[in-house]
């Protein structure tokens, strides 16, 4: 099958392999059962046991933002917010300063994480620690994480210049402009004769509204639909809501739903940071899975939308490290999702839509035995039907089972009808030139035709079905 190999699948995707691998399901499952213990332990006040759970997910899966997000929260309520920890840190956190040291000499970015944890459960406030975590992230390209690392880090010294340039740096590599600004002003604060900090607050606040504006603009984004506030809503609409959802929430804060509809309205507000604190506020209140889900929708939602900024931004610079953040952000999100979406077919096992979204995101990562399990479940689902044989006809031609993939593009084909016409092209198109490569040109011939029938423009099957044509007919003579 040398010939298959000259040609791959169109629509498949490479180049964007992550640095670190996706967890096994086995994996994934233990850490969430840890994780769902550790969160039942906060709310009893057991604060160190909570922190051995959330330690174990966080060093196991250093880029899943919400076992971040817990581990620093949990920390920080067992200090009560003290700002310094807990008494002599320095001088029992010194194994774990020095363990990080070596890991971070040797470039073993996990290690620096995983000893990381070991100094926090001290002093989560240690900045020196918290920006070396932050670091480590950066190199694995789990910039959410890192960010909420020098938060913390920030929320102890929040007037330390080098710290703030650091944290603004983070800010704009993902495009949160805002926060960014924030960071140079309170450098101008110290620094009130530093023309650097002035340039710099005018120039993000440009690439704020210029950003701002070309996201707005972004054809086929839902999360764009957010950020447009409602019609017809004043100053005195703005604020109404808010209160009557706070009302309710002090009423009944057993009930998830007034959280979730707080959490949506800061969303239409843009308001993103609020949106996500609301929903944190859901889980440590009722333990709920719907909040937790919902949460993770938030979080998500957000991640979705740096990433299309990004997308903007590495468009617009055309430079080497704006592209190079897009891809590093573009593989980070489908990580998330494939963790998420992960968890909920475990949780909703015959809910066949979440199996599509879980194979889908597991073929992305390039884990396509396990991807082919969940997407072949998925065709239980009418709607899924066809995009899922055309992800499993990418998953066979990965595994080198060419008569396979054939099969699925082939069916993907027929079950696409009259509804689902983009993945009917890619499916013929994919068949076709699969088939070629094959060198079954008469099936060739026949995809392509079917194919320049709808759409004879598409990509270049007006060359493909001519040149198929003439092996065909030559092999014919």
């Amino acid at each position: 099958m040398a010939a298959a190999d000259s040609k791959k699948p169109a629509d498949d995707q490479n180049g964007d392999e992550p640095k670190v691998q996706p967890l096994s399901p086995a994996k994934r499952k233990l850490l969430q059962t840890q994780f769902e213990q550790g969160s039942k332990l906060v709310t009893k006040g057991n604060f160190d046991y909570a922190n051995s759970m959330f330690t174990y997910c966080v060093a196991g899966d250093p880029g899943n933002l919400i076992y971040t997000k817990n581990f620093l929260e949990n920390l920080l309520r067992k200090y009560n917010n003290n700002k310094k920890g807990g008494k002599l840190a320095g001088m029992w956190g010194a194994g774990a300063k020095s363990s990080m040291n070596k890991c971070r000499r040797k470039k073993d970015w996990p290690g620096v994480v995983k000893y990381g944890l070991d100094y926090l459960k001290l002093n989560p406030w240690e900045s020196s620690v918290l920006t070396e975590i932050a670091a480590a992230l950066a190199e694995l390209g789990f910039d959410d994480c890192r960010l909420e690392y020098l938060k913390v880090a920030l929320s102890a010294s929040p007037t330390d210049v080098e710290l703030n340039k650091q944290a603004a740096l983070a800010f704009e590599d993902v495009a949160d402009f805002d926060n960014a600004i924030r960071c140079w002003e309170r450098i101008a604060q110290q620094r009130p004769t530093d023309d650097q900090a002035r340039r710099t607050i005018n120039h993000l606040t440009v690439q704020k509204t210029i950003h701002k504006g070309n996201y707005e603009e972004a054809e086929s984004s839902r999360d764009a639909q957010h950020n447009r506030t409602p019609s017809g809503e004043g100053p005195e609409d703005d604020a109404t809501p808010e209160v009557k959802f706070r009302r309710d929430i002090r009423r009944k804060p057993e009930e998830v739903t007034n959280y979730i509809a707080l959490s949506d309205y800061y969303w239409k507000l843009e308001d993103f940071e609020n949106a996500e604190k609301v929903m944190h506020e859901a889980v440590a209140a009722t333990g709920n899975i719907r909040a937790r889900e919902h949460l993770e929708d938030v979080q998500l939602g957000r991640t979705r939308r740096n990433v299309e900024l990004a997308r903007l931004k590495a468009a617009e610079d055309k430079t080497e490290k704006s592209t190079e953040l897009f891809k590093r952000m573009k593989v980070e999100l489908n990580h998330r999702e494939m963790e998420i979406y992960g968890g909920r077919c475990e949780r909703y096992p015959n809910n066949f839509s979440l199996k599509y979204d879980f194979g889908l995101r597991l073929r992305l990562a390039g884990k396509y035995r396990e991807a082919i399990s969940q997407l072949q479940a998925a065709r239980s689902e009418p709607k899924r039907v066809a995009h899922a044989n055309l992800e499993l006809g990418f998953c066979f031609y990965k595994l080198n089972r060419y008569d396979l993939a054939l099969a699925s593009f082939d069916a993907a084909v027929k079950s696409s009808g009259q509804w689902f016409l983009d993945v009917k092209k890619q499916a013929l198109y994919n068949a076709g030139r699969l088939a070629r490569d094959l060198k079954d040109y008469e099936a060739a011939v026949n995809y392509f035709t079917e194919l320049a029938g709808l759409e004879y423009g598409y990509k270049d099957v007006a060359e493909l079905l001519e040149s198929s044509t003439k092996l065909r007919d030559q092999g014919a003579a």
